[in-house]
């Protein structure tokens, strides 16, 4: 059985945890305490080469970074979240967004939200006073006005359900937990909602 390496506040591990339910693979899971640098071992290190969570077990195959892992488990079992021409290039790019500007901004807001800012500063790699709330605020805001843009007119990121969704949600669930008014946003609170009524959606926090 694929073993998930876990903790359960984490938006990156949330999003592999939902996947999984949503295309029905059981998993054991471990739990990893972050806050208390249980990741930081060269056991640990062994599975996740940057001691990130999360990260996998699969066969024999030790894989960590959540939008990899996303991808690796849409290829090996479930290949209709992998949209085809011509749409792909947009899951890529969606998934890049979730890499890149969501990673840089509602990520680390909620984080200043949900554990001090001094905690919050250390998993960053910034020192307390040089931690921007007011730029995290700013880039989030943008990030937040583009993909409502796009979800204005299409119901999915990528033309199709697609591993781009569930990238991009897995802290788009969170949102508020960062501050964020979702009433502001209806284009995405209506995507949220899509992604809320497929087969198998746990929300966050589930325990299964």
């Amino acid at each position: 059985m694929l073993t998930l390496y876990d903790h359960p506040r984490s938006g990156n591990c949330y999003k592999v945890r939902l996947f999984l339910s949503l295309i029905g693979l059981p998993c054991r899971r471990e739990f990893i305490d972050v806050l208390a640098r249980k990741n930081q071992t060269e056991a640990f290190e062994r599975i996740s080469a940057w001691r990130q969570v999360p990260a996998i077990e699969d066969d024999g195959l030790a894989l960590w970074d959540s939008h990899a892992i996303l991808l690796y488990l849409a290829q090996k079992h479930a290949p209709h979240w992998l949209v085809p021409l011509p749409h792909s290039g947009q899951m890529h790019a969606w998934i890049s967004v979730s890499t890149n500007e969501i990673a840089n901004s509602l990520q680390p807001l909620r984080l200043t939200r949900v554990v001090s800012h001094a905690e919050a500063a250390h998993h960053l790699g910034v020192s307390e006073a040089l931690l921007d709330l007011a730029g995290l605020q700013r880039r989030t805001d943008r990030v937040l006005e583009l993909m409502e843009k796009r979800l204005a007119g299409n119901d999915w990121l990528a033309g199709a359900p697609s591993v781009a969704d569930i990238d991009c949600y897995g802290y788009l669930a969170l949102a508020e937990e960062a501050g964020i008014d979702m009433a502001a946003y209806p284009a995405l609170s209506a995507w949220r909602r899509r992604i809320e009524r497929l087969p198998g959606y746990i929300p966050p926090g589930h325990a299964a």
